[in-house]
């Protein structure tokens, strides 16, 4: 009987549930959301209970529609939303929100950390930018603000963690990618920094086990296998966050091999031997699933968001229409810019304070002038996130995954924009994290021959050229789009203290 995987995939809106087949291929899947409570500016939390709940729910709609495959299933792995923080006690209940990635509420605390680590040290140590978006930040938020609630603290989770517990009991467990990008471990040594958490008061202990994201943690408990619809002792793997993931689900296997994550927030990566220290710290590096590799990231906070909300206001009728309206209006968008700083920004600029700007407003601009501006916008800041790569290689050629790369338009203002060839891969749009997480799985039992294995088997489909004629235009468009930020700084300071 042909086996398959079953991969759950922890979005900032959704649960995805996956069936993925041997040859790493998207059989059937199935999704249930839930929302994110925004209590006050800079906060942003989910409950754990709904990642779970939805899983179940994603899960059970997945086999009612495929009856029989149920029985099929040798192997679950599991990825999730980065830079979030759960505390649980320790029978692994929750002991309030999980704090996601887009929570920055922990300001003070990157301060605290900058003044007794350093900025530079912990960027040499980790490979991360220190941001209040960090684990340990949070940790240390939790430790300042919530004593109660850290005093309690068993362990501290990411996303997969918690549902990785759920599914085996095992709540000690977390993998390489996730601790790395939470500045949690010395990226070269692949070890909790204990004297960091030492200096900053901070109980190390409560960081679960480090494990490479193709280890098995635990089987499917009687529990979990009852609620899931699925039979008990089917291995789970440690699986991985949701940034190294996508780098095997879009096919990333050799160095130097570059992809673009069109999806809420958006990054563009590359996967490297060796950690890339940039001297201007405008990138992060998150180890591999497998651990013997380095993804070099550059994050744009709201890419979908940015889209997303531009949508609801100026094409309420659907993203269809707004990628027709876009459409109608030369690159450049007659002089109007957009800064896609939503929810603050990461690359370059790593500034939680930054909000969203449209530049040079004109009478005869209408809402196809918006819609185009808000494409044109994130383009630039992704396309600012290239050239920083190429600082340390050649980008000629860029994989695209992601949800947002469904929109033919997009892609190709990307591509005049980064000056770059866009190649589609060979599967669903939104499918690669799951697939990273199925091969993590897979790995886990011999399926495929490691994780670099797996992603060879991620083909390429169509390409998209560059338009060396648009591209000079947003080439002199992207020089005021980057000296824009410098000079809205101050004003985005003051403005937050009025908040």
């Amino acid at each position: 009987m042909e086996s398959c995987i079953l991969a759950f995939d922890i979005g900032t809106s959704a649960v995805k549930a996956s069936l993925v087949s041997e040859d790493l291929k998207v059989r059937a899947e199935a999704a249930q959301s839930y929302g994110t409570r925004h209590p006050a500016p800079q906060q942003a939390e989910q409950s754990a209970l709904d990642w779970w709940d939805a899983a179940v729910a994603a899960a059970r709609r997945l086999f009612e529609a495929n009856a029989g495959d149920a029985k099929k299933v040798c192997a679950i792995g599991v990825s999730g939303h980065m830079l979030g923080l759960l505390p649980v006690d320790g029978a692994g209940e929750p002991l309030g929100p999980a704090l996601i990635h887009s929570d920055t509420r922990a300001l003070q605390e990157a301060q605290a950390v900058e003044r007794t680590v350093g900025r530079e040290k912990l960027y040499d140590l980790t490979g991360n930018v220190l941001s209040a978006a960090a684990p340990l930040c949070k940790a240390l938020w939790l430790k300042n603000n919530r004593p109660e609630i850290y005093g309690r603290t068993a362990r501290f989770l990411q996303s997969k963690d918690y549902l990785n517990f759920r599914l085996t009991g095992n709540m000690d467990s977390t993998d390489l990618s996730d601790a790395s990008h939470g500045m949690l471990i010395d990226i070269r040594k692949k070890a909790y920094l204990t004297d960091v958490f030492s200096g900053l008061g901070l109980d190390g202990e409560r960081f679960p086990q480090l494990h490479v994201s193709t280890d098995v943690i635990g089987q499917l408990s009687e529990e979990a296998a009852r609620a899931l619809g699925l039979t008990a002792g089917i291995p789970v793997a440690a699986g991985g966050g949701d940034g190294a993931c996508a780098n095997v689900g879009a096919g990333i296997a050799r160095t130097g091999d570059v992809y673009c994550s069109l999806g809420t927030t958006g990054w563009i990566a590359s996967n490297m031997d060796e950690p890339y220290l940039d001297p201007h710290r405008r990138v992060f590096n998150i180890l591999s699933l497998d651990g013997m590799r380095c993804g070099v990231f550059g994050t744009v906070e709201s890419v979908g968001r940015s889209v997303d909300w531009a949508q609801g206001i100026y094409a309420p009728e659907g993203i269809d229409e707004m990628n027709r309206m876009a459409a109608e209006i030369a690159p450049g968008s007659e002089g109007l810019i957009y800064l896609p700083y939503l929810e603050g920004e990461r690359t370059p600029v790593f500034d939680p304070l930054a909000r969203g700007v449209f530049f040079g407003m004109r009478p005869g601009h209408d809402r196809r002038h918006f819609a185009r501006a808000v494409f044109e916008g994130v383009s630039y800041a992704l396309a600012g996130v290239i050239d920083i790569l190429r600082e340390r290689m050649p980008v000629e050629e860029m994989r695209i995954i992601g949800g947002g790369a469904k929109s033919a338009l997009w892609k190709q203002i990307i591509a005049d924009a980064g000056r770059v060839c866009v190649r589609d891969v060979d599967s669903s749009a939104a499918a690669a994290t799951s697939l990273g997480a199925a091969a993590a799985a897979g790995a886990a039992v011999g399926l495929f021959d490691g994780i670099e294995g797996a992603a060879r088997g991620i083909a390429l489909r169509s390409r998209i050229e560059p338009d060396p004629e648009a591209g000079a235009v947003y080439a002199r468009r992207m020089k005021v789009y980057q000296s824009l930020y410098p000079c809205l700084e101050d004003a985005f300071r003051a403005a937050a203290l009025e908040e």
